[in-house]
């Protein structure tokens, strides 16, 4: 079975839906997934694997940008702040694409 990643709309376990990892596939919220984008508050990211979420719909960011959010395995809450590749950020309803792989 392929590992899944947890994706929510408000707090844990609020408005979620389970997403299974194809890494290193790009999940964009504009394929299908249109409800979550701009819409995610939490995340529960599986062990062994790194997840980045992205303001942008194709899984990019500018370098050194803080347009995008990098979460090792466990529950994040997007809105008390996660790391970014800068600093600290709030990223609550700004992804629009995240990408997992294994560690």
């Amino acid at each position: 079975a392929s590992p899944n990643i947890q994706v929510c709309t408000g707090s844990m376990g609020v408005g979620c839906v389970t997403i299974p990892i194809s890494s290193p596939s790009c999940i964009s919220f504009m394929q299908g997934l249109s409800f979550l984008n701009k819409e995610v508050s939490s995340a529960v990211v599986p062990d062994g694997f790194v997840c980045t979420f992205f303001k942008q719909s194709s899984c990019l960011s500018a370098q050194g940008g803080t347009d995008a959010v990098i979460l090792q395995g466990g529950s994040w809450n997007f809105i008390a702040g996660v790391s970014g590749t800068a600093s600290t950020v709030n990223f609550n309803d700004l992804s629009s694409s995240f990408i997992c792989s294994p560690v």
